[in-house]
């Protein structure tokens, strides 16, 4: 992955955190790990997207 790319990433991650702790939220540790991932490309924003809603879909049953 180029630099440019690792830094679009970066700010994606940092909006949404922005976003979310506008409403009091924090991202949990399994989420940290997945952004971390996210920024190297180690996953792709679908696989990220993916991971968060079954792991908290299957938590609200």
């Amino acid at each position: 992955m180029n630099v440019s790319t690792r830094l679009e990433r970066q700010k994606q991650i940092d909006f949404a955190v922005g976003l979310a702790a506008l409403d009091g939220g924090k991202p949990t540790s399994f989420t940290k790990e997945l952004l971390c991932e996210y920024e190297k490309g180690e996953v792709t924003s679908k696989e990220l997207k993916q991971a968060i809603l079954q792991k908290y879909f299957r938590k609200s049953k």
